[in-house]
């Protein structure tokens, strides 16, 4: 009898001890989950109320000058592509005619373009095609010392006499937008002329002939000064260059202006 109560009471003692390390357990676990609960109610607090998208959090930097430069949507549209017509003060013989004189250029802006407000600033790579065409019977070719003599074409009936220049560009230019994608730019191109020569085309017995010069003396570095004014949809724009294109050690003095439509 004495050894079954003795079993009873080790029983016994052995449950409660269970029984109190079961509830320093539970009492644990619910203070941690008290202490987590209390730190997601702080991170909710630190997160701007009148955020319009709680899902996402904002950091509390910016890049210096970023407000001053992002794009925004009130900027003119500014004509990167162009084709248009060339004048020039030259005379006869150097003559060249706007229906026979042509440019064609393209200004990578996109990715250079900065806009505060209704200004906006743009820079970039293009590229630029010239030819000039001349008038009458007349046409360029290059002696051996490197003159370029203009006289009335010998040897058959002449079609066209040109001169062709390739030029790297950089625009630098300032836009003004009125709203709506009207407005106007200005600003100065530098140009990198890389290559020109002269092509003469005529017919000779019946047989199409083409006569071309190469390196005909253009200077490296010129710049333009150019207007656009932006219709929205595409630009009008005027293109004077001071500075002489070609070379006056080799070539009559002459400077250049066009005029011409940028639909892009």
């Amino acid at each position: 009898m004495m050894k079954k109560i003795i079993i009873a009471a080790i029983i016994a003692a052995t449950f409660t001890s269970v029984d109190v390390f079961a509830q320093e357990r539970a009492d644990t676990v619910k203070n941690k989950a008290a202490d987590v609960t209390s730190q997601i109610d702080t991170i909710r607090i630190q997160i701007p109320s009148g955020s319009s998208d709680r899902k996402h959090v904002h950091l509390d930097f910016d890049i210096p000058f970023y407000n001053k430069i992002k794009k925004t949507g009130t900027s003119a549209v500014v004509g990167a592509m162009g084709v248009g017509a060339i004048f020039s003060n030259s005379s006869a013989p150097l003559d060249f005619s706007p229906q026979n004189s042509l440019e064609f250029y393209y200004y990578a802006l996109d990715s250079h373009t900065y806009t505060h407000g209704h200004n906006t600033f743009s820079f970039g790579p293009g590229i630029t095609f010239r030819n000039l065409g001349l008038t009458g019977g007349n046409a360029m070719s290059m002696a051996e010392n490197g003159q370029i003599p203009v006289a009335p074409f010998q040897g058959g009936a002449l079609k066209v006499s040109k001169l062709r220049v390739f030029s790297l560009n950089v625009p630098i230019l300032y836009s003004f937008s009125f709203g709506g994608g009207f407005g106007f730019t200005l600003g100065p191109v530098v140009n990198l002329n890389t290559g020109s020569s002269i092509v003469n085309k005529y017919s000779l017995d019946g047989d199409k002939m083409k006569d071309k010069y190469k390196r005909v003396h253009c200077n490296i570095i010129t710049v333009d000064a150019m207007f656009q004014l932006n219709l929205k949809y595409f630009s009008i724009y005027a293109k004077y260059s001071p500075m002489n294109l070609m070379d006056k050690k080799y070539w009559p003095e002459f400077n250049t202006w066009s005029i011409g439509i940028a639909p892009f």
